[in-house]
């Protein structure tokens, strides 16, 4: 698997629980921190060691204090930050907010799943998600 250590930010406890849950079941030596929103997110980064830094950062979009398209960014803005791949899940599925959030810098985004089975699938999705290929640069021109 691509992503083995992860930090979800997302101020749904059941969510939280039902994402270490389910990423449990597919294997050990897969971590999960979860965080309760944006802001908790950038003080545990902040005291966080360079090679303790997620290999995946997964953000819900509706949080108090700091919504996941301000986390995501505030990642993108940072330096230390910028290379790790962010996803964002949300139940606000509007085409100019996915647009824009993958403008910014998300991997992906993808909907809130509302069963167990579509929870599993995500997570699996996340696991195996590669990176957004870059675009080729403009060709110079000629003198």
């Amino acid at each position: 698997m691509k992503y083995r250590n992860i930090l979800l930010v997302d101020d749904d406890l059941d969510d939280r629980m039902l994402f270490e849950q389910t990423l449990a079941e597919k294997g050990p030596g897969l971590r999960m921190l979860g965080v309760e929103n944006g802001l908790e997110m950038v003080n545990w980064l902040g005291q966080c060691a360079d090679n303790d830094l997620p290999d995946l950062i997964i953000l819900d979009q509706n949080m108090p204090k700091m919504t996941g398209k301000e986390s995501l960014v505030f990642l993108k803005g940072h330096s230390r930050y910028k290379d790790i791949p962010v996803i964002i899940y949300s139940t606000y599925q509007v085409k100019d907010f996915f647009l824009s959030c993958r403008e910014l810098g998300a991997l992906d985004v993808v909907s809130k799943p509302d069963t167990i089975q579509s929870y599993r699938d995500m997570i699996g999705m996340f696991m195996t998600a590669t990176e957004i290929p870059t675009p080729p640069p403009a060709p110079s021109s000629a003198l």
